[in-house]
């Protein structure tokens, strides 16, 4: 017995007290008191912990150490240390409490998970960070999205050149967006009140395709068109560049979009003369999306999740611990 291996199997019993909702283990002489955990386990005391449950009453819970809640919880975060770099980039802004001044997310792309927040949003701030990285770091790095926000650009255009800067497609859209409603409202200045409310009505089916709509609203729809051709022009503009982002190859895309902007900057609409600049101004960073498919989708929704988190802990003053704790509760381990 003593040369071969041997597994021994221990049938042990959880019981659960109907006041407390506790489920102690049963005890067993022979093997002591350790209480075997499992994935299950590790994910719903990480998930308490964070939501608001002090560590004491899970350690009481779950028969656990006040130290080992603690660590399953904040390992991730790798004690508020930024991550390593990827080769596609995420940056953003978040407010750490509403109306008063902002941080900076970074985040992975492909893997999905953020990097570091870095305090402020300033130019100086964010090229301070980014050379505080190894330079094999920085050479990994092959795209960035970021919005349009000129203090972004030039941070990134400082540390990695002018050749990775990818415009999220979710700004572009919409300000075309804004464009399409500052033409609604100029049509509605027009109507009486009844029109009026009969057109805010068709506010959300303007960008629907036919397949999306009823007979009676595709009919409205053009019926609307027919009446006024400035919003005709706007709408077929707008959905042309939706449709550009679809597009597959750089060489045409780059034609297209210059279509569009001649086709805007021609227009007899102020809103479409106005964004005609923007994109004349995003140019190439817009083009490359074609080529590098990566949004800022993943960026906003770390915001999100960031915000919520802000408000259940009624704000977090001590930046070392909001760090922790966005890193702990973002994206894959």
């Amino acid at each position: 017995m003593l040369e071969r291996p041997v597994r021994l199997w221990l049938h042990l019993r959880r019981f659960e007290c109907r006041g407390c909702h506790h489920r102690p283990w049963e005890k067993s002489e022979s093997c002591g008191e350790r209480v075997p955990w499992t994935e299950r386990l590790y994910q719903q005391v990480r998930a308490a912990f964070l939501g608001g449950c002090p560590g004491r009453e899970l350690a009481r819970r779950y028969g656990l150490s006040e130290r080992t809640v603690c660590r399953w919880t904040f390992e991730r975060s790798r004690g508020g240390r930024p991550r390593k770099l990827g080769r596609a980039l995420g940056i953003d802004a978040y407010a750490r409490r509403k109306g008063h001044h902002d941080n900076t997310s970074i985040v992975d792309l492909d893997k999905g998970r953020p990097i570091a927040t870095c305090k402020g949003r300033r130019a100086d701030a964010v090229i301070a960070w980014f050379k505080s990285r190894p330079q094999e770091e920085l050479a990994r790095v092959e795209v960035v999205v970021l919005d349009m926000s000129k203090t972004y650009f030039g941070a990134i255009q400082e540390v990695f050149g002018d050749q990775v800067q990818v415009i999220d497609r979710f700004h572009v859209v919409q300000q075309a967006v804004d464009a399409l409603d500052a033409v609604l409202s100029a049509v509605k200045t027009q109507l009486d009140t009844d029109e009026a409310k009969e057109l805010k009505k068709l506010r959300k089916r303007w960008l629907q395709s036919s397949e999306q709509l009823n007979v009676d609203e595709i009919i409205a729809r053009y019926d609307w068109q027919r009446r006024f051709p400035a919003l005709r022009e706007t709408l077929a503009w707008v959905q042309d560049l939706r449709k550009w982002f679809d597009r597959k190859y750089n060489k045409p895309a780059r034609e297209a979009l210059l279509t569009l902007i001649e086709r805007a900057n021609q227009s007899a609409q102020e809103p479409l003369q106005r964004i005609a600049g923007t994109l004349t101004r995003w140019f190439a960073p817009l083009v490359r999306y074609i080529r590098n498919r990566y949004t800022n989708g993943m960026t906003e929704g770390f915001n999100n999740k960031i915000k919520l988190i802000q408000r259940m802990a009624y704000g977090l003053r001590n930046e070392h611990n909001r760090r922790k704790r966005i890193l702990a509760w973002c994206g894959a381990p």
